[in-house]
Formats: structure tokens, sequence, C-alpha cells
């Protein structure tokens, strides 16, 4: 499971990076970005590229949020097929979190690319309604089976290239193993990882040490 990343890219490199057209929220740089949060997407709005906000985890009428969507069984369902076809949108990050298990211990880790600043992780995203019929667009992070890559057992984002990108956010093309077929994560041999602090275990915790580098004894946490 992805739940945890963090965006550090200032709003110019962020928009040129993604050649973003229109910046309709406010923005400012996240360092423990956690579900539940309003976080920053980009979307096609008519022939648009737009930074939007949207509540990261749906909320299903059969339970809990859902931060995390498997990227192979996207087609699986007819509510996912749904946002697949029609409601997509990509998750710029400058950064992962994953955990680490060994023994009666945990460690936190920050995962980088190590030749883009800024990535970019798949998307989609519904509307939910409240019983007033106001609108709060809320989405799920795409993810993949790590094999044990990077040392984790957990999901990992499926990182995208800009051909990927182009075509996710074309409403024009909404065939499922079209869509499916361009999420191919980029090598996990392009990502480092090093220890950060267990703060970043604290949703609360939003300050810039979470990307600091630490000792790796420094990032140990009992469990």
């Amino acid at each position: 499971m992805c739940d945890r990343y963090s965006l550090t890219a200032e709003l110019a490199e962020l928009t040129e990076g993604f050649r973003i057209d229109a910046v309709r929220v406010p923005y400012f740089m996240r360092y423990n970005i956690s579900p539940t949060q309003q976080i920053p997407i980009i979307e096609r709005v008519g022939e648009e590229r737009c930074l939007n906000l949207h509540r990261w985890g749906l909320m299903p009428y059969w339970g809990k949020s859902s931060i995390n969507a498997d990227v192979d069984t996207l087609g699986d369902r007819r509510y996912l097929r749904n946002m697949l076809a029609k409601k997509r949108c990509v998750v710029p990050c400058s950064g992962f979190y994953i955990w680490k298990t060994e023994g009666r211990t945990k460690s936190v880790w920050r995962v980088v690319h190590r030749t883009r600043p800024l990535f970019a992780m798949p998307a989609i995203y519904d509307v939910w309604r409240d019983s007033e019929r106001n609108e709060s667009p809320m989405c799920t992070v795409i993810t993949r089976d790590s094999g044990y890559a990077l040392g984790t057992d957990r999901p990992l984002p499926v990182v995208m290239d800009e051909s990927a990108i182009e075509l996710w956010l074309n409403p024009q093309e909404t065939r499922a193993e079209v869509l499916q077929s361009a999420l191919r994560s980029l090598e996990d041999e392009d990502f480092r990882l090093y220890p950060v602090t267990p703060s970043v275990e604290n949703k609360t915790w939003e300050t810039p040490d979470c990307i600091e580098e630490v000792h790796p004894s420094m990032a140990l946490i009992k469990v």
C-alpha cells in the first residue's frame, strides 16, 4: 500500500515539468502527505492541464476509504472501469515513503528518482455528493505488486513516463486494455532510497526534516 508521499517542488517547477496551463488552487510544498487529506492533482479540463485538489481516498458505499487501486484489477469491477474510462488524473510526487520490517522493528525510507526531481503517479477519481448536493472530488492512487523490489513487500505506486501521462490524460481514450497497458512503471533501478526520521509515521508531522536522510539506526521504530 502506498500511503505516504511528499511534493517539495516549487510551483514554477511543477507547472513547467508537467506543462500545467491553469493553477486553480493554492499550492504549497508538502513533506508528509497522507490519506484523507486534500492533495494536488493534475487533470485535463477541456484543452487545458489544470492543477486542482482532490481528497486522497474514495468513500465507497461498502466500506472505508480506498486509497489505492491495483493496476491488474482495474478492469475487474464496474465502478473501477467507469472511473478508468472517464475520470483519470495524475498525482505529482517528489518522493514516496516505504516501511521495512525486520524482526521487532521497522524503519521508514524515502524513495526518489535518481534523475527526475518530479514524477507522476496515475490515479482515478470519483465525485462524492452529500445530502445538500455539494460535490467533493476524491481519488485513489494506482499501485503495482512490488515483487519485493526496493526491499518491501508492500505494493508500490506506478510511476509514469511522459508518453503514459499524455495518454492517461487524453479523454478520447477510454479502452481499459490500452490504458492499463500504458501503466508500466519506470524501472526500479532508476530509484534510490534512503532512511528518514521515524516521525514520518506521525501523520501530523509536516516539516522539512521528513525528507532529510538520517543514519539507518535513527529510522527504527519498535513494533
